[in-house]
């Protein structure tokens, strides 16, 4: 079972790292170049080209040549660009766009952008072994504003990880700089423990520190650093790694260390496979 599994992971980050796309080019007898996808042909008569939001329609003796060429720079913009790993951006994932997820393979969920300001993400673990009643439950929730000053994007949310009688939860806001390619956040946020109807909040704020990195078509590097700041010690997860992605599918796999006054340690590595819908 895990060596299929790891020949599954080894395919994927595969055709992700060497996909290649291209465009559909026309050369007209006049001259003209159309560049885009070719979306109709009939033989010997006409084919339709699509460029942009324009479609053409030419006939066939209209038509001096018609050739492949590769999409140079980027060819598409990061699917998963909404979060880092775990932590939050203020990107949006934007209006009726969904997502699906899993960590693990063990903790699914599902992704939608309600409005182009408005999310939310709800899961649940599928632990073998668990009941129903044993598994975590995930819920979150984002309103992303628009851009400050054009540098700077704003959000605010939830995140809610626990059974239904009690669990941990994170209340936060995200304040983004860059574009979707290389951006770094600052969020603030404050942790809080829920036993039933009661509600105890940490005492301190936690501080998380993300950067993304955009090296290629297909990586993307990637660190957030949760900060917990306590009167005792100051406790730091620095989790870092690597974010492998498609069109639509994306691959994260991050290492995190665990550092304080009373020493350190290192974390489980982490697998997430994202999926636009």
């Amino acid at each position: 079972m895990m060596k299929l599994i790891k020949n599954i992971i080894i395919t994927l980050f595969l055709s992700i790292l060497i996909s290649v796309e291209y465009l559909d080019v026309v050369e007209l007898n006049d001259g003209t170049v159309v560049k885009g996808t070719i979306i109709e042909t009939k033989p010997n008569e006409y084919i339709k080209i699509k460029s942009g939001d324009n479609i053409f329609v030419y006939k066939m003796n209209q038509i001096n040549l018609i050739k492949k060429e590769e999409i140079k720079g980027y060819k598409y913009q990061d699917p998963n660009s909404s979060r880092y790993f775990f932590a939050p951006s203020a990107t949006p994932i934007g209006k009726e766009n969904s997502y699906i997820r899993t960590t693990w393979l063990f903790i699914p969920s599902f992704g939608w952008g309600f409005s182009g300001n408005i999310s939310t993400e709800i899961g649940m673990s599928v632990f073998p072994g668990a009941g129903i009643e044993n598994q975590l439950k995930i819920f979150s929730f984002k309103y992303s504003s628009t851009d400050i000053d054009k540098k700077w994007q704003n959000s605010y949310g939830m995140l809610y990880l626990g059974q239904i009688e009690g669990g941990v939860g994170f209340i936060f806001s995200s304040f983004t700089s860059g574009d979707d390619d290389k951006n770094f956040s600052i969020s603030p946020g404050l942790g809080y423990f829920r036993n039933e109807n009661e509600f105890n909040f940490a005492e301190n704020l936690t501080l998380v520190l993300s950067f993304k990195n955009r090296v290629s078509n297909s990586l993307s590097l990637i660190t957030e650093n949760w900060i917990f700041l306590n009167s005792d010690q100051t406790v730091v997860i620095s989790n870092s790694g690597f974010r492998f992605f498609s069109r639509r599918l994306s691959v994260d796999f991050s290492w995190p260390f665990f550092m304080s006054s009373e020493g350190s340690g290192i974390g489980f590595p982490l697998f997430t496979f994202s999926y636009k819908i």
